[in-house]
């Protein structure tokens, strides 16, 4: 007679993932291993699901969910800007919470990225500020050593008018039960309308979850003074569905693109301009751009002035420095500042249609704001998906005024009076301007299936913004955000190459002058740049067929066995084995119930069983392509201890 004990080694519960199906599982309590008993591999299931053909399956059809937030990113040759009348000089950019003696009107752009917001006064006496969230986790002693490894989403009510409804995602990562945060407390920082009793904040998830056994944030929760100026991050929503069936990662990418870089998304563009456009712009409905990708900077004025309208509520169009404004004296200014465009002066280009005099007519001065650069793509190199939201540098244009120019890059000037309060303008700007996506849904498509799972951003309240203008008694409330965006893995840009410092218009192939790259009569410096710093996937997709007809399996806990393979081959093992034949389709696990796998039984000293190191491999031992394996692997071990008989006898 014997025992037996089941051990699950889930990779999705692993924290100590090197790649898919290779992991490590800790044992929350440790098993004796005694003479006799036997350790064997009961059952695997390897996540081959999708790497039959490398084809995405979509069992119904997937509404698409897509929210994006827009940033410029405020270098010099856009700070000042030519004006249609006489030619000369505009500042349009004012930075009107730092003081007229703290930037002069010519001083160059900070190379730093702004995102586009909009600001306005609280009005409601229910408005609040939930800093954390608490959860408590159900008794993880039994067999469960991991906490985590999933995003809650906390749905809320947006304080700006207008009320919309937004999403805060918290991603919790698989975490030693050991390693838990105090309290069970995890940052959110967001603001909410509620009542008088609390915001309006819901989960979408339905607990238990993972061992959640509640979430609450009432402990942290705080009511916004009536009042308070409150700058919000500007969000853009796009929806659409993809039909059920088979794609290719290439058929799929082009799907999402034509849906995605359409510049009439929301409406008819148009070259004109409505005769009252110079005074009241919030009349025109046809623009440059209807698109939640594109927009301009009148167009999002007048979207924000009919909002105001209709709330009956004043509302401000803003750009904040959310994102690294580190200083020369190492502090992080982020969330601090905000600027606005000169409007009244952009209107004031406008001469109105006069059918006696059409060569007199003259549109406002308008600017793009966001991406033109909109595509997902995939790469036949690399097999990724990739992401370009970018509005490139337009570099080398000729004088006709003919639409020839390419992307490229320039060097920002040095100048800056106040180096401790402004970030120091060095660098390349990598962009004119952009997107972030703030939100994608479902989760289950975009992370699980096409692997953008760090892609979006989330702005945290958690700022002290000056305003309208105080350089000397610093606010007391939190009614700004920052954000964490970086190039590559949240936003795109130019890919900064060591080609592109190379000066290609000298035959000396000189260096930028970067001694007196701030004065006037420097030349301005472009260079033609088609490189992008794209986003990539995590994912990579498989689009040849296995050479071999089965895995290997290796699972190494504190005890050894040897496997001898044929001879010469030097195929040898200290670990418990099993064999997995390798036959897959599209949507099906690879699994094994055991009948390919090495026996142990233990012979010896009692050794203490507490870790398992989980490797699947080829024949050869080399590491399965990370193409083939998805996440989902698991491989359950069995414990088999024999019962020992009673020798004890009574006597007749």
């Amino acid at each position: 007679m014997s025992e037996s004990t089941i051990l699950e080694l889930r990779q999705k519960n692993s924290s100590d993932v090197e790649r898919n199906g290779i992991y490590k599982t800790t044992l929350d309590t440790a098993i004796q291993i005694e003479e006799g008993d036997q350790v064997n591999v009961k059952a695997i299931y390897l996540d081959t699901s999708e790497s039959s053909a490398g084809l995405i399956h979509l069992e119904e059809d997937v509404d698409i969910t897509m929210e994006m937030a827009m940033y410029i990113q405020n270098y010099k040759l856009d700070q000042r800007f030519t004006s249609h009348f006489g030619q000369e000089s505009l500042e349009l950019r004012q930075y009107v919470n730092m003081g007229n003696d703290v930037r002069s009107p010519f001083e160059l752009g900070d190379n730093n990225i702004w995102w586009l917001a909009q600001h306005s006064e609280n009005v409601s006496s229910t408005n609040w500020k939930v800093q954390k969230i608490k959860i408590t986790i159900g008794d993880l002693s039994k067999g469960v050593d991991n906490y985590g490894g999933l995003t809650l989403h906390f749905n809320y009510v947006s304080t700006a008018p207008g009320a919309a409804n937004l999403v805060y995602p918290l991603k919790i990562k698989s975490t030693r039960k050991q390693n838990l945060p105090p309290n069970g407390e995890y940052a959110i920082n967001i603001l909410s309308r509620g009542d008088g009793d609390g915001p309006f904040i819901t989960l979408q998830e339905k607990l238990p979850q993972t061992g959640i056994t509640s979430v609450t944030w009432e402990p942290y929760q705080e009511q916004v003074d009536p009042g308070e100026t409150i700058f919000t991050l500007q969000r853009f929503p796009l929806n659409f569905t993809i039909g059920a069936g088979d794609y290719t990662p290439g058929e799929l990418a082009d799907i999402i693109t034509e849906n995605m870089a359409n510049v009439e998304l929301e409406g008819k563009v148009n070259d004109l301009y409505d005769d009252n456009a110079s005074s009241t712009p919030i009349t025109k409905t046809n623009w440059p751009a209807m698109s939640p990708f594109l927009t301009t900077i009148l167009k999002n004025d007048a979207e924000l002035q009919r909002k105001a309208l209709t709330e009956g509520e004043t509302i401000g169009q803003s750009f904040v420095n959310a994102t690294d404004y580190v200083v020369a004296n190492g502090n992080n200014l982020g969330g601090t500042f905000y600027m606005e465009y000169n409007l009244t002066d952009m209107k004031g280009e406008y001469v109105a249609p006069n059918p006696a005099n059409p060569a007199n007519y003259n549109p406002p001065l308008d600017k793009y704001v966001g991406a033109n650069e909109v595509a997902l793509i995939f790469d036949e190199n690399s097999n990724k998906l990739q992401f370009n939201l970018h509005f490139p540098i337009y570099v080398n244009e000729s004088s006709s005024g003919s639409n020839d120019a390419s992307p490229g890059v320039v060097y920002n000037g040095i100048e800056n009076n106040v180096p401790n309060l402004f970030n120091v303008p060095t660098g390349m700007p990598l962009r004119y301007s952009g997107v972030a996506f703030t939100r994608l849904e479902p989760t289950s498509f975009w992370e699980n299936q096409l692997g953008f799972g760090d892609i979006t951003i989330t702005p945290e309240m958690n700022a002290n913004l000056n305003y309208p203008i105080s350089t000397s008694t610093p606010p007391t409330h939190n009614n700004s955000f920052t954000i964490k965006a970086n190039n590559g893995e949240q936003i795109t840009g130019a890919f900064p190459a060591l080609d592109v410092a190379v000066i290609k218009s000298e035959t000396s192939f000189s260096t930028p002058p970067f001694s007196n790259i701030s004065t006037t009569n420097v030349p301005l410096i472009e260079i033609s740049n088609p490189a992008i710093w794209s986003v990539n996937s995590t994912k990579t997709y498989n689009n040849s067929i296995a050479d071999e007809g089965y895995f290997i399996v290796d699972v190494s806990p504190n005890f050894n066995q040897n496997l001898v393979g044929e001879i010469g081959s030097s195929q040898s093992s200290k670990s418990t084995q099993s064999i997995v034949n390798r036959y897959y389709t599209q949507n099906s696990f690879t699994s094994d119930q055991g009948a390919g796998s090495i026996s142990y039984t233990h012979s010896g000293a009692p050794q203490m069983l507490s870790e398992f190191q989980v490797r699947v491999l080829n024949p050869d031992r080399s590491i399965v392509k990370p193409s083939i394996l998805q996440e989902k692997n698991t491989v359950f071990i069995e414990v088999i201890k024999p019962i020992k008989a009673n020798t004890n006898q009574n006597p007749k």
